[in-house]
């Protein structure tokens, strides 16, 4: 059993400078030091047993350099026995040299500095975040240089890699969003960044400090060859230019399977889209789709209702196609069991009354994938919308 080591001693040190408690003492002015570390206490039981052992080791602690306050106890039987009670630090200097942390907290100190002579008003956060100028030690010239440069072009509308900054590279800053998050939001002023996004999926922080980022592509079919556009049928374009084309068709066509949009048949004054199960939520803010007649055709299986649920929540005039009670009893023995949300349910607000009904069939983990609806019924379903367009 070891009473007094100097180990223990350094571990408790180790603690106190994780705590950070050095470090905001520091950034908020105060004084600490003298610091002392407490012993703990020794039994009068603990000497009889190991009183050799306990003279050596306090042998050991005097020879270490370190300043230890001894104090006399007057033990019943054992009599008078001057103990070790407590390690005392009388300046920060010396506490570092203990640990071995003199460079990091002068590394600490310069870097500190250096920011709030730069930006004063994030003193407030280090004194509640430290740990993160001790975690970005090597790199705050490089953090700095970005808060700068966006101080001085707010919202700059170019992508990452466009950035004209000395030295800082696209993997840097993309490495580094969060902590630039936690500088930017609190340098720029309201009005030059979006304070309502918080979270960095889907680009979330070129968003919210108004840089370019790739937007998302929509894949189309034009079923009409009159409304070719330069003789083009099956084209790609980012959201942003799709927002911009109005086409003049009359009638549009949501699908959810790739394949499927591909050998979706020909049909007077219609587009099919590509919906993408999910994502088809890029296309709420079309406006031009906002006048067209629209056919959402996806699995019949909850993901597919939910889908249309979602889809209908952009635009209201939206229609399902081919996923129906009739569709179910024709094609019911080419169905599956929907293994992986057969316990998902959701309340799904906008379907209609015969749409929640099959909805309810589907708890049962019942599936039926649309490219497995023959193409000669596609045909004849779309012969009735035909009539119409």
């Amino acid at each position: 059993m070891i009473f007094f080591d100097i180990k223990e001693v350094l571990s408790k040190a180790n603690r106190i400078y994780t705590s950070m408690k050095i470090f905001d003492a520091f950034m908020r002015g105060e004084e600490i030091f003298p610091h002392v570390i407490k012993l703990k206490r020794v039994k009068q039981s603990d000497i009889q047993k190991n009183y050799n052992t306990i003279l050596k080791e306090i042998n050991e602690i005097e020879k270490s350099g370190l300043n230890f306050e001894f104090k006399e106890f007057d033990f019943k039987t054992i009599g008078k026995q001057k103990l070790p009670i407590e390690v005392r630090f009388d300046k920060i200097n010396d506490f570092l040299k203990f640990i071995g942390k003199q460079s990091e907290y002068s590394l600490f100190v310069t870097n500190y500095e250096k920011i709030i002579s730069r930006y004063p008003t994030l003193k407030t956060l280090f004194i509640a975040r430290a740990n993160q100028i001790i975690q970005n030690l090597t790199v705050w010239d490089k953090l700095l240089q970005i808060c700068d440069y966006f101080v001085k072009n707010p919202k700059p509308n170019i992508y990452i890699r466009e950035l004209s900054i000395q030295e800082i590279d696209t993997k840097f800053i993309e490495k580094n969003k969060t902590i630039l998050d936690m500088l930017l939001s609190n340098i720029l002023k309201q009005s030059e960044f979006d304070h309502k996004i918080t979270k960095f999926g889907n680009y979330g922080f070129e968003r919210k400090y108004g840089l370019r980022y790739p937007l998302p592509l929509i894949r189309f079919r034009i079923l009409d060859e009159d409304l070719y556009i330069n003789g083009l049928s099956d084209i790609t374009l980012n959201i942003e230019e799709f927002k911009k084309l109005n086409l003049t068709c009359k009638s549009i066509f949501i699908v959810e399977n790739k394949i499927t949009t591909l050998s979706f048949p020909k049909l007077k004054n219609s587009i099919v889209i590509f919906g993408s199960g999910y994502k088809v939520g890029v296309l709420k803010d079309i406006f031009w789709l906002a006048n067209k007649n629209i056919y959402y055709w996806g699995d019949i299986d909850k993901d597919g209702f939910a889908i249309l649920s979602q889809a209908r929540g952009y635009f209201r005039q939206i229609k399902s196609f081919l996923m129906n009670e009739k569709v179910i009893e024709l094609f019911s023995h080419l169905s599956v069991k929907d293994e992986k949300n057969q316990n998902k349910t959701k309340k799904l607000d906008n379907l209609t009354n015969s749409e929640q009904k099959i909805y309810k069939i589907l708890q049962d983990g019942y599936r039926l994938e649309q490219e497995k609806i023959p193409f000669g019924y596609v045909l004849d379903i779309l012969a009735d919308i035909r009539k119409n367009n």
